[in-house]
């Protein structure tokens, strides 16, 4: 009985926990869901206009355009700070890693302390570490981490850039995708209209003075995406793991008060068959003692 009191007791404390991380989390997917609204209609703004302009400037020519033939990889991986959010991490961390594997040459710029740790356990070296990014998705994080991406990229150093990443798809479906950010191609805007106009794209003061200004804040806007995304659907992942966590810590409460209340019934039990056999004991010695004299 005092065995199943102490657990019970360390489940209570448990449960108290989950609750409040379930709470926590629902405070922060308020604020995040804003961002991310926002976000959404902004980027799908810049993704047309990227669109429209690469679709009437084919002829156009810059290293932010050019497909490499070498097979050197940068991956951007955003993960979380801590686990305890079903299999959102691991789910993220295993395409990322799958991915990879294709690669001859890969530079790895980890968000978030999880997936700093699961690569190093795999044996990667983890080159750039962005850390406390994955609990602020930020334009000046984003920013940083664009920077990074275009100086490898700008230097030759690495020929594709991708971003691995959670898309929020809704409430109940996260989604882990990889997304290639660099080089741009028109191939990656299928999903994009545009508008149709028989004209070409005039450039001032120049294309390239144009498109080294555009595809920067183009990668910006999208990490940004990434990282907003990403850290919604962390929340909700932990939402449900947390609300499961607690209903499966009721359950055993539950069966845990049922055992405590049946042992505790057959310790009464006992004892009041002790005390009947005591009696009984006593009682016969009586009569031996009686009919002895």
């Amino acid at each position: 009985m005092s065995d199943i009191k102490q657990r019970i007791k360390s489940i209570n404390e448990t449960q108290q926990i989950t609750k409040a991380m379930h709470l926590i989390s629902s405070a922060k997917v308020k604020k995040a869901l804003q961002k991310y609204e926002s976000n959404k209609s902004y980027q799908e703004k810049v993704r047309f206009t990227l669109k429209d302009i690469l679709k009437h400037s084919e002829s156009i020519e810059h290293m932010y355009l050019e497909h490499n033939e070498g097979d050197r990889a940068a991956y951007v991986v955003i993960s979380a700070d801590k686990g305890l959010a079903g299999g959102y991490n691991h789910n993220v961390l295993n395409l990322a890693l799958s991915h990879m594997k294709q690669k001859a040459e890969k530079y790895i710029l980890t968000v978030g302390y999880v997936g700093k740790d699961f690569f190093e356990h795999e044996g990667y070296m983890v080159d750039v570490e962005f850390l406390h990014t994955a609990q602020d998705p930020s334009l000046y994080n984003a920013r940083q981490i664009a920077y990074d991406i275009l100086d490898l990229y700008e230097n030759r150093v690495m020929d594709e850039v991708y971003v691995v990443y959670t898309a929020f798809v809704s409430p109940i479906k996260q989604e882990p995708r990889v997304l290639k950010l660099l080089p741009v191609e028109i191939s990656d805007f299928e999903d994009v209209g545009t508008m149709e106009y028989a004209a070409d794209m005039l450039y001032l003061p120049s294309p390239k003075e144009v498109f080294d200004r555009l595809i920067p804040e183009y990668l910006i806007g999208l990490l940004y995406s990434t990282l907003v995304q990403s850290f919604v659907s962390e929340q909700y992942a932990r939402m449900v793991a947390m609300d499961s966590a607690t209903k499966n810590a009721t359950k055993m409460i539950n069966k845990l008060v049922t055992d405590y209340n049946r042992a505790r019934q057959n310790s009464i039990t006992q004892e009041i068959t002790e005390i009947v056999s005591g009696a009984d004991a006593l009682l016969e010695k009586e009569g031996e003692a009686n009919g002895h004299w």
